[in-house]
């Protein structure tokens, strides 16, 4: 019977060892916010990565800028990278930002998509998120 015990008893603090692992992973895990997510709330944790996909095109002339957000509450880590969605000279594709959640907070994510020549002109794409940053 003792046996039977040890067995039940290792199987169970195994099994509560993988659900501890996964729940942690799940919740450092990156998330991805894309165009069609604008106007929306996203929920990270301290230190967790926030990627954003957004569409375009290096050819127009045209570039994501005014890029603004509190910068106590998340950053950006890296330059944006873009990759075109095929071979063809001048094709549209998306541009990739990463931004971490710094610190506990609320910030505005808010992206404006147009001409990088002309600061005058009227946006032809707006995102913005809503970001809340919880504790670890």
């Amino acid at each position: 019977m003792n046996i039977l015990n040890y067995r039940l008893k290792k199987t169970f603090f195994a099994a509560v060892a993988l659900l501890a692992g996964v729940l942690l992973l799940s919740s450092c895990a990156e998330k991805i916010a894309r165009y069609e997510d604008s106007g929306s709330v996203i929920h990270l944790k301290t230190g967790q990565v926030l990627n954003v996909e957004l569409p375009g095109s290096a050819s127009t002339g045209n570039e994501w800028k005014k890029i603004s957000y509190d910068e106590q509450v998340i950053s950006k880590e890296s330059v944006p990278d873009y990759k075109p969605s095929d071979d063809r000279i001048g094709s549209a594709g998306l541009y990739y930002y990463k931004f971490k959640a710094l610190a506990s907070g609320k910030t505005k994510l808010y992206m404006e998509y147009g001409s990088k020549y002309d600061a005058s002109k009227d946006p032809v794409k707006t995102f913005e998120l809503e970001i809340i940053v919880d504790g670890k």
